[in-house]
């Protein structure tokens, strides 16, 4: 049941934080919070719970200014107050997903078909876990599961539909009218999708592509017409199926194929035919919404599925579009350069948005190679309404100053990168540093690995022949690429997201975009790594500023409307 608590009262503030102990947004999902002078010292003769509950005030870091974690979920209204929306406690995990069954039962009394709701998980007959919702109907009408299913589709990710919806004339209640979740009924067999006749392949493909889906993916039960992402799949996933499916069928496709043919009956066809002519770069993400598109480059690796749950964080009313390597389908060579995937990327951004304002980004070598198109879009006169780099290393800055090429300048960068690391480990504690240094050891192969391709590369460049086929590595080239670049300075601004938990040497990414940019550089720190940044539970976050810095862009450019 959703519960308004208001905005606190005399004394006692009421806040809504995320993970990273940082206010939320407006309608994003936290936990609440109390602050007051009046609060008690902590449970009597149990430290633990005191210190897991009683904290110290993270924006102000005197232990005297406490705050006391109450369990519950919440998020802000537009109004200022705060509406409860279940206990913190009972996330659950489904097909890699964590989720808060509290946000579905309040996103389900928010529809107006429910009363009130409660949202359990249990093991169908098959063995696997699905999500069953128990409504309470509003005003005693029928209401279908399909109803309540295309409801919460509008606000929720497909893996948090629950599979089932059981009508009730009311909860079951303890003596203490509580909620007795072990006296929930257990579904009807008819409201389950899942349970009627899983699609069964028409044709051989379709069925050694159902074999692959169920050994990457872990379900036994898997129909022709069952989407990967509601399944669970994931980037990481999506690389073992793909390298499975090209062993198998001789043919590679990229990764984002995914976002067009998301089942097996749809992928199956692609496998069989030759669809490389229709192949581009530009991958429509999420192309709804009303707003100008938001593009974002791939990373080092060439492929932009990870950009899924950033598109998805980020609203069904931003479209989002991702650009993709040249060559990941195995027919075309890559790009060696950085700029020359600049030009073909404005080529096909601009065959969809003919004019400016744009709005451009990147993971890691994506920051670059957009930072590089925002440079080339301003020369052609267009108008760059924002330029957002997620944790991209300003490559090549150093070359800009005076003797930038030299020994000198190189060695003084190096003991820059040194000192960056012993103070790192200087901060650790012995496990710490054993953990340090093992993450930083496995960058070793990967060099090697490099050093090794660039050898070959250079060997067929000099005799003048290209490369064979078999060596076209997408994410080679694009190392190649990204070490070989010497940045211009910039005539604009760039948004830096900062991945603030990778120890590594900030005051180089900050001095390096600060001398790249001439209109300044805005530095906004996300909880997470460099590689799980975009990835839950820390994308809710990006998108969340991310979202706002869009927003604020429009705002500024009149002509930014779809």
């Amino acid at each position: 049941q959703v519960l308004p608590l208001g905005k606190g009262i005399t004394d006692v503030q009421l806040l809504v934080l995320n993970q990273a102990q940082q206010i939320c947004g407006i309608g994003e999902l936290g936990e609440i919070y109390f602050r007051s002078r009046h609060l008690a010292k902590g449970y009597l003769g149990d430290e633990t719970l005191t210190r897991e509950r009683f904290i110290a005030n993270p924006f102000t870091n005197d232990e005297r200014d406490r705050l006391y974690r109450t369990g519950d979920l919440g998020r802000y209204l537009p109004d200022g107050n705060v509406e409860h929306a279940g206990r913190a406690d009972r996330q659950i995990k489904i097909r890699g997903f964590r989720i808060e069954p509290g946000e579905i039962e309040a996103t389900l009394v928010r529809t107006g078909y429910a009363r009130e709701a409660a949202v359990i998980a249990r093991k169908n007959e098959l063995g696997e876990i699905d999500l069953i919702a128990y409504i309470v109907s509003a005003n005693d009408s029928v209401i279908t599961g399909d109803k309540l299913r295309q409801a919460l589709s509008e606000t929720l990710p497909a893996y948090m539909i629950p599979a089932s919806f059981v009508m009730l004339e009311a909860l079951p209640l303890t003596p203490n009218r509580k909620l007795d979740r072990r006296a929930l009924p257990a579904p009807a067999q008819i409201d389950n999708p899942r349970n009627s006749e899983i699609a069964l392949p028409c044709s051989p493909a379709e069925e050694i592509l159902r074999t692959i889906w169920k050994q990457v993916l872990g379900i036994q039960h898997i129909g022709i017409h069952d989407n990967f992402f509601e399944l669970g799949g994931h980037s990481l996933i999506a690389v073992r199926l793909f390298a499975l499916m090209e062993k198998e069928f001789g043919k590679r496709l990229p990764l984002a194929t995914l976002f067009q043919a998301p089942t097996v009956a749809q992928l199956a066809p692609l496998l069989q035919t030759d669809c490389g002519s229709s192949w581009s770069s530009l991958v429509p993400i999420q192309p709804r919404g009303s707003r100008l598109p938001f593009f974002c480059v791939h990373a080092v690796g060439g492929n932009v599925l990870e950009y899924y749950d950033l598109a998805r964080h980020l609203g069904a009313d931003q479209p989002f579009y991702g650009l993709q390597s040249r060559g990941l389908n195995g027919n075309e060579a890559p790009h060696e350069r950085i700029d020359a995937m600049a030009a073909h990327y404005i080529k096909e951004l601009r065959e969809l948005q003919p004019s400016g304002p744009y709005f451009i980004g990147g993971r890691s070598l994506g920051g670059i190679i957009a930072y590089e198109m925002a440079c080339q879009l301003r020369a052609q006169g267009h108008e760059v309404g924002l330029l957002a780099l997620l944790d991209s290393y300003p490559v090549g800055y150093e070359r800009l100053s005076l003797n930038g090429d030299s020994l000198n300048t190189k060695a003084r960068h190096l003991q820059k990168r040194i000192n960056a690391h012993l103070s790192n480990m200087n901060r650790l504690r012995l496990r710490e540093k054993v953990a340090y240094f093992v993450d930083k050891s496995k960058y070793g192969p990967v060099r090697v690995k490099s050093k090794i391709w660039r050898t070959i590369y250079r060997s067929y460049q000099n005799l003048g022949r290209d490369l064979p086929r078999a060596f076209r590595d997408v994410e080679q080239f694009n190392w190649l690429a990204a070490q070989s670049y010497r940045p211009d300075l910039y005539d604009g601004r760039v948004t830096l997201f900062w991945a603030s938990q990778d120890l590594r040497a900030k005051f180089d990414m900050i001095e390096g975009w600060q001398a790249l940019a001439r209109d300044g550089m805005e530095l906004h720190e996300i909880p997470g790594t460099h590689l799980d940044m975009i990835k839950e539970p820390h994308v809710g976050e990006l998108a969340r500023l991310l979202n706002d810095r869009l927003l604020k862009a429009q705002l500024q450019n009149p002509d930014a409307s779809g």
